[in-house]
């Protein structure tokens, strides 16, 4: 016989750990972005462009201030660099008395023409045009000028004369630089938004699909509020960070590492001042957001507990009032609130120290900066005041792109913090596998659909206990129940009842013996083909969002058609207009058509996820309507009655009567069982099964039992007498 068994109940945890690392979750979380890479690559590219363009603003205010502080004027200034760059030579700003050589790099041409530092080249300013156009000195010939010095001294040639008229021409080129910057960023961040957007909505789709097909022992460990906590908030928080991450996290870097060059193009000496302190900026950083990260992660447990606290008082709001009990409750509340606050807080003095420790790092930067150009520009002579400026410039730039990626880290630590939660869910164990778990070494096979059943369901020595637990909640459990036949199961609450017929359906997996159907071992068939032979109503009767014919045909492929706005459809649609009909005919043998009539939309009627605008008796009727239009051979009813009045009772009862006296919609009567504490219910049962500690101590009809049961007969004289039949 097939074995899938395990020895120990255990609790349900991830088939798999979240990939190490102090991204890893985001990481994980970025293979999402695959469908969508075309945005992605695009908004990659544009931020690249909006570096471009920033970098140039920042070049564009070289010239700028060489006409405000050294009044030169644009052509004359790059007149000088060209030649500078033929000769290897730094010239003296002021060329008004001559072209004066204040140093030579090492190899520099004018080294081998004879030109020493300290010289005077011949010509004096008028020749400065003939050798940025190409020309050469009396002691020899100089290197060919650039491609790129003849644009930018046609360029240049194109200003205004009048030093006024080329910084306002100058000024406007920066300007429409920004306009072209700040255009690219709105399609960079918009289309990283939009991959983030879909990545996260595709990532919800996934969890929520894994969520319904986790084992049921998933919701009783973690809980529905932890579970929607995780799908909504941390995909939320998760979203943001995604577009974060596409957005101003590639955004920044790439500015940063630009001025960065161009600052490393100006003077290397000052800006490995910068780069000496980028190490101490990344420990703080990494150091703030380990503690964020831990931070977040706790917030968002709390945040998932008080959820669960509201969810639990608004739904036992009647229970609440009744019981005077708000005054507990809202301590419990405030207890819940002011453990997410502490948390909150926390994080949030991590977050508010970030800034001021860059800044201050950032002051000792600039501070050691100033000191050392300064000594370049007033004792060495060796920098020029308007190349300290542009540097400045440039790292005010790197500054501020730093300042954003420190901040930017935070919202990452937060995101991966969501992340784990998520990732959590989707690296638990599914119910549904495809192959079939054999003992030690035996290769694995698949498993095989259920066919109808035609004979029997037998129970062979069960033993079950709930994860978490030692104590067995059932405890060597063996019966057979023929087909067609109906099988009430009674007992104390705690008996084994309802766990010995969730496992029928597999909502759990017995730690030893089997359940089979005709001989078949359920644990060696598909689950699919395995539920859809059963119905369950259950003990609370379960509502879902929309109208009553829909509730009635949940679970049926065209049931999402059975709308108010659909009637077109039902006329146009046969198999559309059929399965109205099997509705209507469904509801009147579960004696529910009458109340349906009285709803101002009748079978149209929208019911909201509670179905607050029905009775209890109401709703379980319709509960019983969905399993005669289900029709599946194996029913099973969990304490149907047990929630209403006496006149809904009765006609619960009439409708549980006649679905099991003459069956479904197709006259085929299912094989039942039936958990009840009322007499009334289980009086025509075939067979009664009495339970008691996880074992079962009695079984054969109710005039059997009464005489033979002394367990039963407990039950009847305390609880089942007592109820009106």
């Amino acid at each position: 016989m097939p074995e899938n068994r395990q020895n120990t109940p255990e609790t349900i945890t991830p088939a798999r750990a979240a990939k190490p690392g102090k991204y890893g979750s985001i990481a994980r979380a970025a293979r999402f972005l695959g469908p969508y890479r075309k945005y992605v690559v695009v908004s990659i590219i544009a931020a690249f462009f909006v570096g471009a363009f920033t970098t140039t603003g920042l070049t564009a205010l070289l010239p700028v201030m060489r006409v405000l502080i050294d009044e030169e004027s644009v052509p004359h200034y790059i007149d000088r660099v060209i030649v500078e760059k033929r000769l290897g030579a730094t010239l003296d700003s002021d060329t008004k008395t001559g072209l004066h050589v204040l140093r030579l790099g090492k190899g520099a041409p004018a080294r081998q023409l004879g030109i020493k530092p300290g010289d005077t080249l011949p010509g004096g300013p008028e020749a400065l045009p003939a050798l940025a156009a190409g020309g050469s000195l009396p002691a020899g010939t100089l290197p060919a000028t650039p491609w790129w010095a003849e644009i930018a001294r046609n360029t240049a040639a194109m200003l205004p004369i009048n030093p006024v008229g080329a910084l306002a021409v100058l000024l406007g080129a920066v300007a429409v630089l920004a306009v072209c910057s700040n255009i690219i960023r709105y399609f960079q961040e918009h289309y990283a938004d939009c991959a983030a957007i879909f990545a996260v909505n595709d990532m919800r789709v996934k969890t929520y699909d894994h969520l319904l097909h986790l084992p049921l022992g998933y919701f009783g460990q973690y809980g529905t509020s932890d579970v929607t906590s995780r799908l909504m908030g941390d995909a939320a928080g998760l979203q943001d960070c995604l577009k974060i991450l596409l957005g101003q996290c590639i955004q920044e870097p790439i500015k940063a590492a630009m001025a960065l060059g161009l600052a490393m193009i100006i003077d290397w000496r000052l800006t490995l001042i910068i780069i000496f302190c980028a190490p101490l900026m990344a420990y703080v950083v990494k150091k703030l957001g380990k503690k964020v990260r831990r931070s977040m992660r706790t917030a968002l447990q709390k945040n998932a507990s008080l959820l669960g606290q509201l969810e639990s008082t608004l739904s036992g709001i009647r229970v609440v009032k009744g019981a005077r009990a708000e005054r507990w409750e809202r301590r419990r509340y405030s207890h819940l609130m002011d453990g997410l606050v502490v948390e909150q807080l926390r994080m949030s003095r991590y977050e508010a120290l970030t800034t001021p420790t860059m800044e201050t790092i950032a002051l000792v930067v600039v501070s050691g900066v100033v000191l050392a150009a300064a000594y370049l520009v007033l004792i060495q002579r060796t920098l020029e005041a308007t190349d300290f400026f542009l540097i400045l410039a440039c790292l005010v730039a790197i500054g501020e792109s730093l300042r954003r990626v420190s901040k930017l880290n935070n919202v990452l630590q937060r995101g991966n913090a969501a992340a784990t939660r998520i990732f959590e869910v989707l690296d638990m164990p599914v119910e549904r596998p495809r192959m079939l778990t054999t003992k030690n070494s035996e290769p694995r096979k698949p498993l095989v659909n259920l066919p109808v059943i035609s004979h029997e369901i037998s129970f062979e020595n069960i033993r079950f206990a709930y994860a978490g637990t030692d104590a067995l909640a059932l405890d060597g459990v063996s019966l057979k129940i023929p087909k067609g036949k109906t099988t009430a199961i009674v007992g104390r609450n705690g008996s084994g009842k309802t766990t010995l017929l969730a496992l029928l359906p597999r909502f759990y997996e017995p730690l030893s013996g089997s359940i089979c159907i005709d001989g078949i071992d359920l644990a060696s068939v598909t689950l699919p083909s395995l539920r859809k032979q059963i119905s369950i109503v259950t003990q609370e009767s379960i509502i879902f969002p929309g109208t009553i014919a829909q509730n009635i045909a949940y679970g049926h492929p065209l049931a999402e058609r059975l709308d108010a706005a659909g009637e077109k459809d039902w006329g146009e649609a046969d198999s559309v207009n059929h399965l109205r009909q099997q509705v209507e005919a469904a509801a009147k043998r579960a004696f529910a058509h009458d109340f349906i009539l009285q709803k101002p939309l009748g079978y149209d009627t929208p019911l909201d996820g509670l179905g607050g605008q029905l009775s209890g008796g109401q709703r379980q009727r319709l509960c019983i309507a969905r399993a005669i239009l289900r029709g599946a051979p194996i029913l099973i009813l969990d304490e149907a009655t047990s929630q209403v009045d006496a006149e809904s009772e009765h006609l619960i009862q009439q409708a549980v009567d006649e679905l099991l006296q003459h069956g479904d919609a197709e006259g085929h009567r299912p094989t039942t069982f039936v958990i009840a504490h009322r007499f009334s219910t289980i009086l025509n049962a075939d067979e009664i099964i009495v339970m008691d500690n996880g074992r079962i101590v009695g079984t054969g009809t109710h005039r059997e039992l009464l005489a033979s049961s002394e367990t039963y007969q407990k039950l009847y004289e305390r609880q089942l007498v007592a109820m009106p039949g």
